[in-house]
């Protein structure tokens, strides 16, 4: 069993993992979308280039994480 600052540290990098991942998801679509000449009347579903993940969001993703798992329902 972690220790609770482990489980912090664990939760904070989960959180950061889904910012992370959900930035790199949203740049490769905004970029291919920018860059490779879509003549189409559709509009990029990714609206502006994505910002990299603050700490302050990351803080808030882990505190959802955290909130979830101390849930017992």
């Amino acid at each position: 069993m972690s220790n609770p600052y482990q489980l912090r540290f664990d939760i904070w990098q989960q959180a950061q993992g889904v910012l992370m991942d959900k930035f790199h998801s949203d740049h490769e679509v905004w970029n291919n979308w920018q860059f490779e000449g879509h003549n189409t009347t559709i509009e990029c579903p990714v609206k502006e280039r994505p910002k990299f993940p603050t700490q302050e969001q990351i803080r808030e993703e882990a505190e959802k994480i955290y909130n979830f798992v101390e849930q017992k329902d």
